[in-house]
């Protein structure tokens, strides 16, 4: 009962210091890895569809921290005056 309120809590805690983005990413690669001990530790067999899947999730993740979200740059006082 105690772990699942702090598997909550740090839920929780992403949310709201960071936001539901990267909570998502982080909850997303460890539901992978998760997949990923279990073939490599038990044995579980995963399809190539499913192989396929694993991989364009962690491409559009990639892609999403490679060209996601870009700083905003600061604005140009000369250009405000105009």
């Amino acid at each position: 009962m105690k772990m699942i309120f702090l598997f909550q809590h740090f839920i929780f805690m992403c949310v709201s210091d960071f936001g539901p983005l990267p909570c998502s990413i982080i909850t997303t690669t460890r539901k992978f890895f998760t997949v990923l001990g279990s073939v490599i530790f038990f044995g579980n067999a995963l399809s190539n569809r499913q192989w396929l899947g694993a991989v364009l999730v962690f491409a559009g993740l990639f892609l999403d921290a490679a060209f996601g979200k870009s700083k905003a740059k600061p604005e140009d006082p000369a250009a405000k005056a105009n």
